[in-house]
């Protein structure tokens, strides 16, 4: 068996790329625990030799600079041990999700072309070995196919073949590790694929650390930090933010491989979770279950959500929480191609501020809202968001045409988020650009009257679509879905609209369903619903 590297001071004292971290913890705080999933419990010592261990292990299957090793997980400590192991050798890690479908799968990983598939073998009730004999057979970029449980033909067990020993490639992982650059990429995202195909986002070391630096600020992360990551391993919650986030402030990654509100509520106190970050429908979700009231909440220093605007009941239930135990509330914006969070709400912020604002630009950082043509607006205007500074992606990958239309040459990014700004600095987002519509030539963004509509009792959340009108050319459709066990009045539910929106911001049609489809990052998948309300027009209903 390999032993670990030495791991050289100055990449303890001056970490500069994403695995420096785990050398730094493992040299500080060798025997503080690191990952912990079920009854797995890494210490920082441990996760150094795993970490190299794979790392070896991935040069010895030819892994150059630059290649991509890719991993279908959930998350569970092989996500941040292949994850950093993939860094140091100089390759682009990526995480793919068990709960995507073969054609999806085959899509991302056509695309991405990785040298080397790491794979649970079960997840659930899902047995992934068929997908990945498939793989091994159709993808001749695949050098190793590498199973998390039994293997099937053509691949082969992690297990086995991390620690059959490598010693005489320590040396050669050393002189690839200490060649290595801040610039060099380091992780590579997929966007949700809302619209089209799914793009790949590029980020380096330089870019994770910029975010990470200004973020563990803003989060109070520490080495005290114990974050709750029970996101998917291709989000950039678990990526950057929250996973890989508590492993740079030298704290801990308590990891669940699925979101089981129940199971969230009893890790949180058993576990001593400091940080709690997840998208609104996750708290909504947990308001449900009969055991919140009684849930230790004593540990938690940081109550963070974002991947959508929180209706006024996460707000106050949060908040209340919140003023009880002395923890944080926060909030902000920010998007894959960013890295995490740009924008933040401040600690004592009002719940009107947390309600309705995404909070402000980190000092570090800048940010714009400008029109069509690029042009900074006055406060209070609404305009795209542009952003710019060091934790931008290096681009998309492969793809320097879709990099071009959204980054321009001094540096600026255009999110396509449509945003107004105070005169203290808040944004407040009222939806996307390309959600935009216009309703007998009346600007309409679909955020706006969302937000109204989940204000009105027993609204869990609202989702306003487009539809054509020979009329008015386009009018609002609104779908709704209620709290469980609640019902809703579409009615009542206009009239509401009537007394706080102009007319014709208020949905022509309002239709109430007990669920809506949902994507990955919690927030409704808008494209199914316009794809199902086409087909319905086509159909002449």
């Amino acid at each position: 068996m390999a032993l670990p590297l030495q791991e050289e001071p100055s990449r303890v004292n001056q970490p500069e790329l994403t695995w420096h971290y785990v050398e730094k913890w493992a040299s500080l705080r060798p025997e503080a625990e690191a990952l912990v999933f079920n009854e797995q419990r890494v210490t920082y010592a441990q996760f150094q030799d795993q970490m190299n261990w794979i790392a070896e292990a991935l040069l010895d299957a030819g892994v150059e600079r630059g290649d991509r090793v890719a991993l279908l997980s959930m998350a569970r400590p092989e996500f941040l041990t292949t994850f950093m192991a993939a860094n140091k050798a100089g390759a682009i890690w990526l995480g793919l999700s068990p709960k995507f479908t073969r054609d999806e799968l085959s899509y991302l990983i056509g695309d991405s072309q990785p040298k080397v598939l790491i794979a649970l073998r079960q997840y659930g009730a899902r047995d992934l070995g068929p997908d990945l004999e498939a793989f091994a057979r159709e993808f001749s970029c695949l050098r190793e196919v590498l199973v998390i449980g039994e293997p099937v033909p053509g691949t082969h067990s992690f297990s086995e073949w991390v620690r059959s020993g490598r010693p005489r490639l320590r040396e050669a992982l050393e002189e690839r590790a200490s060649s290595l650059s801040p610039e060099d990429e380091a992780l590579l995202m997929y966007t949700s694929g809302s619209s089209g195909q799914p793009k790949g986002v590029l980020h380096t070391h330089a870019s994770i650390l910029a975010n990470l630096t200004v973020q563990a600020r803003h989060f109070e992360m520490n080495e005290h930090t114990r974050g709750l990551l029970h996101f998917p391993i291709n989000h950039v919650a678990a990526d950057v933010e929250i996973g890989y986030g508590s492993i740079f402030a030298g704290g801990a990654s308590i990891m669940m491989d699925h979101f089981d509100p129940a199971k969230t509520l009893e890790i949180t106190g058993r576990e001593r979770v400091t940080v709690f970050g997840q998208v609104p429908a996750m708290f909504m979700l947990e308001f449900g279950v009969p055991q919140f009231p009684e849930t230790d909440w004593s540990s938690v220093k940081s109550f963070i959500w974002s991947g959508s605007a929180a209706p006024k009941l996460v707000v106050d239930v949060v908040t209340g929480i919140a003023e009880q135990t002395g923890a944080m509330v926060l909030n902000g914006y920010g998007a894959t191609e960013m890295a995490g969070f740009v924008t933040y709400t401040q600690r004592g912020d009002t719940r009107e501020r947390l309600l309705h604002s995404a909070g402000k630009i980190a000092d570090e950082f800048e940010l714009r809202i400008v029109d069509n043509e690029r042009r900074e607006v006055p406060d209070g205007t609404v305009g795209e968001i542009a952003v710019r500074g060091p934790f931008l992606m290096k681009g998309y990958y492969k793809r320097p045409d879709l990099t071009a239309q959204v980054m321009d040459a001094e540096g600026w990014y255009y999110s396509g988020d449509l945003a107004r700004k105070d005169d203290d600095g808040y944004i407040y987002i009222v939806g996307r650009k390309s959600e935009m519509f216009k309703s007998g030539g009346e600007n309409i963004y679909p955020r706006e009257v969302e937000a109204v509509m989940e204000r009105f009792p027993g609204v869990l959340m609202a989702a306003v679509i487009a539809v054509p009108d020979p009329v008015f050319q386009e009018v609002g459709r609104a779908f709704v879905m209620p709290h469980p066990g609640q019902e809703v009045d579409p009615k009542a539910l206009e009239a509401y609209c009537r007394e706080h929106l102009v007319n014709f911001k208020v949905p022509k049609y309002i239709e109430v369903r007990p669920r809506l489809p949902m994507l990955a990052n919690g927030k409704v998948d808008k494209q199914a619903l316009r794809a199902e309300a086409a087909h319905e027009s086509q159909d002449g209903g």
